[in-house]
């Protein structure tokens, strides 16, 4: 759909409402109902919005979020994943053995679960361009995974990591004022990007520089500043956010501001186009989870450091549902080729959120699956919808 088609006024709302959730404000619903989620539970517990409790929830979803993230780059290029969680448990298990049985350094370990991390996605993205459709694929790698993890971890089934550097990665913390310094510069660094892109568009942009650059920037400024605020007044921020939001704001250059980013859009909207337009689609899935691999792996690495302790669980549980629902939810489409990597910070945030309200308002998990499930079937509907341009089913 044409931006002349959603401005002209005789084009019915409905278009019109599809239009602009299929573009611009498609992250709009997530933030309502984010901001409904957060005065639900604020209003039957006032620690919800305490600066403690946004701590404790900013710790809880940056697993979620990395590994939503990897996510978010398979769907793009129209593939599914569901072996990443267990491949998190894997790569985690690796650099506990490497950095504590073995005895190497912290930062030789995690590269080397990094490695196992490529491997496996590596070989899983070749059997796909086989033509495997990759639900198969990923199915029978988190079949292999579990069996895997088993082998890495020692006759025990379990790594004790409390006390050592690999437990220092989560009870780390950025001060307050090299905090607000590296926010002012991720801050100039978007402000750029953004600009740039408004250049880029030249004679095409619809838009003054004032609404396109000026006030996502003066938002996203304050936003940037209150989260700051409030996650540093004692500590600081934690490590593993930094570290979560150095891989957003990286991947988020390379999919907005490359070449790269635009042949992943092109073979997730459209894959025979973007062959016939001489882009490299099966280098292109191949690269979107290798990007998997390497969330898969800091992922682990950061959700061990903060449970101090790897074991035969790792990586299960509703991680893998999770970080599928915070993709989607988050407004990445299962069909491919829409999408942004803030995506996998808005949607953990909506399901982190969800989660912690119930664990602190002391309701029974059933409440908890209940409403993950419920928020992921409205976020697939939404993006049928989108898909589909209209807002009535179709007619057969």
């Amino acid at each position: 759909m044409t931006a002349a088609t959603s401005d002209n006024p005789r084009t019915p709302l409905s278009f019109r409402i599809v239009a602009g959730l299929s573009g611009p404000y498609r992250s709009i619903p997530v933030l309502f109902v984010l901001a409904l989620i957060w005065i639900y539970f604020y209003s039957q517990n006032s620690a919800y919005l305490t600066s403690n409790n946004i701590r404790n929830l900013s710790l809880q979803i940056v697993t979620t979020a990395i590994l939503a993230l990897g996510v978010v780059f398979v769907l793009l290029v129209g593939e599914i994943d569901l072996s990443s969680a267990m491949l998190s448990g894997v790569c985690a298990t690796v650099a506990a053995q490497l950095a504590i049985k073995s005895g190497w350094p912290l930062w030789l370990a995690i590269l080397g679960a990094v490695a196992v991390g490529l491997l496996f996605v590596f070989a899983e993205a070749l059997i796909i361009i086989f033509g495997v459709p990759s639900l198969i694929v990923t199915l029978g790698g988190m079949v292999i995974l579990q069996g895997l993890l088993l082998v890495v971890l020692p006759p025990e089934f379990t790594i004790n990591i409390g006390g050592t550097d690999m437990a220092k990665i989560s009870s780390t913390y950025i001060p307050a004022g090299w905090s607000f310094a590296l926010a002012g510069l991720g801050w100039l660094l978007y402000c750029v990007a953004r600009y740039r892109s408004h250049r880029q568009r030249g004679a095409a942009a619809t838009s003054s520089t004032l609404v396109s650059v000026g006030v996502p920037a003066l938002i996203s400024g304050v936003v940037i500043a209150a989260t700051v605020a409030v996650l540093s007044p004692e500590q600081g921020i934690p490590l593993p956010v930094l570290i979560l939001v150095a891989m957003l704001l990286i991947a988020s250059y390379f999919t907005s501001q490359t070449r790269y980013g635009a042949h992943l859009y092109a073979v997730g909207g459209n894959r025979e186009a973007a062959q016939r337009a001489g882009i490299p689609v099966s280098r292109m899935v191949v690269h979107s989870f290798l990007v998997l691999g390497v969330c898969s792996a800091v992922a682990g690495v950061v959700e061990a450091s903060r449970l101090l302790a790897v074991s035969n669980s790792s990586g299960g549980g509703p991680l893998m549902l999770n970080a599928i629902a915070a993709a989607v939810v988050g407004g990445a489409s299962l069909f491919g080729g829409r999408g942004t990597v803030w995506a996998a910070l808005l949607g953990a945030l909506v399901i982190g959120s969800i989660n912690n309200g119930v664990q602190l308002l002391g309701l029974s998990t059933e409440v908890q699956s209940f409403a993950t499930g419920g928020v992921l079937i409205l976020a697939v509907a939404i993006d049928v919808v989108i898909t589909r341009g209209s807002l009535l089913p179709n007619r057969r």
